[in-house]
């Protein structure tokens, strides 16, 4: 994320960076942000993560202590609970879908290549896209229906 940052916006690499383990979960996340919180005078800031989870628990930390209007913020995956805070008021921008339950028609494919000595590029990548507000509920309108089952 930090190296798209960069690319895109090179003048931003005077910008201090920190870097927190969060372990990939909420809680651990939330924790270590709130610490980093009471020790920085930031105005503004930029969450990015491994995942959502780690994400979801640096913005609550910001949120807890009144400084979310100073913060945006950027997820991996998609996941349930982004896609919830992506539907309400929130300082999560958006979040990187790759569809883990699309990868099984490609790999079997690829493994089949392989199998049979076919030609197989040296790396295969996924399609991924980025979910916001307001595309969040045309890509995952199952979401929708889940919540009344």
């Amino acid at each position: 994320m930090l190296a798209g940052i960069h690319e895109i916006l090179p003048n931003l690499d005077s910008c201090p960076v920190s870097y927190l383990d969060g372990d990939g979960r909420f809680q651990s996340s939330w924790k270590i942000v709130r610490k980093h919180l009471r020790q920085t005078a930031a105005k503004r800031t930029l969450i990015g993560g491994i995942n959502d989870p780690t994400v979801l628990g640096a913005l609550r930390a910001f949120e807890e202590v009144g400084r979310a209007e100073g913060c945006a913020a950027m997820g991996q995956n998609a996941s349930a609970e982004a896609r919830d805070e992506l539907r309400r008021p929130s300082r999560l921008i958006g979040s990187v879908a790759y569809f883990p339950e699309k990868y099984g028609e490609r790999v079997l494919k690829l493994a089949l290549d392989i199998l049979t000595f076919r030609a197989t590029p040296p790396a295969v990548f996924t399609n991924h896209q980025l979910v916001t507000a307001k595309n969040v509920d045309s890509l995952y309108s199952n979401d929708l229906l889940l919540r009344h089952v």
